[in-house]
């Protein structure tokens, strides 16, 4: 893998910068403009690659499924892993990544979810999904973007969360599609959350393949044999 310094990534309208090697953390920080976080690419021996994910606020998050899919898209685009294939770990674990270059889409194979049982009494609704980051579902018959406006920061900070919580807030319209709105942790408002479309499908009990909208697109989900959810979507250059 060769360092080819930092680009601008975008994975369901979610922007990242992407650098490739060591580099100082802080440095990126301040070229973001807005950006959602940045990727840290780096070499492994186990794997194709590993990726260390740095929120915009600097803190360090375990999983994101939409910059895991602009890491793949580039590294097959760019010829620094043979195939389309590859396996890419992060603090969460190792991902099966499928790049359809014809389309700029890619297949991630993310964790099997655990449901989680935690009790916050000013919103007992609240669904906790572990996909090797943390992330509460807020299902509504209400707008999505509304809600978010209203509950997503003090749900997202809320003293019961040490570390804090990405939420989601969801409403089913339909067996297999839902629209959503995210608030992360270490970011704020995003335009779309891989981890957070892939909780949303948990918590909806679906067989898949279910589809979740948000205001940067729609992502698809399903489990594979092994019971681990795998997220479908874009991936694009800036």
């Amino acid at each position: 893998m060769t360092n080819i310094g930092a680009i601008f990534m975008h994975g369901a309208s979610n922007r990242f910068l992407v650098h490739l090697g060591n580099v100082c953390v802080d440095k990126l920080l301040k070229q973001l403009g807005g950006a959602d976080g940045i990727l840290l690419v780096e070499e492994d021996a186990e794997v194709d690659a590993v990726v260390r994910i740095i929120n915009a606020d600097g803190s360090e998050a375990e999983q994101c499924g939409n910059g895991l899919r602009c890491v793949a898209l580039h590294l097959v685009r760019s010829n620094l892993v043979e195939g389309n294939e590859l396996r890419i770990r992060t603090l969460a674990g190792v991902s099966k990544c499928v790049v359809h270059e014809e389309r700029n889409e890619v297949d991630v194979g993310l964790c099997v979810p655990n449901v989680e049982p935690v009790s916050v009494p000013e919103y007992p609704n609240l669904m906790f999904v572990n996909m090797g980051n943390p992330n509460a579902v807020y299902w509504t018959e209400e707008d999505p973007l509304e809600l978010r406006e209203k509950l997503g920061k003090q749900i997202s900070t809320n003293p019961v969360f040490a570390n804090g919580m990405n939420v989601h807030f969801a409403r089913r319209d339909g067996q297999n599609y839902a629209t959503c709105a995210s608030f992360e942790r270490g970011v704020g408002e995003t335009y779309a959350s891989g981890t957070g479309g892939a909780s949303v499908f948990v918590t909806s009990s679906a067989e898949g393949p279910f589809y979740v909208s948000s205001v940067g697109g729609t992502l698809t989900f399903r489990y594979n044999d092994d019971g681990k959810v795998v997220m479908s979507g874009p991936a694009s250059y800036e």
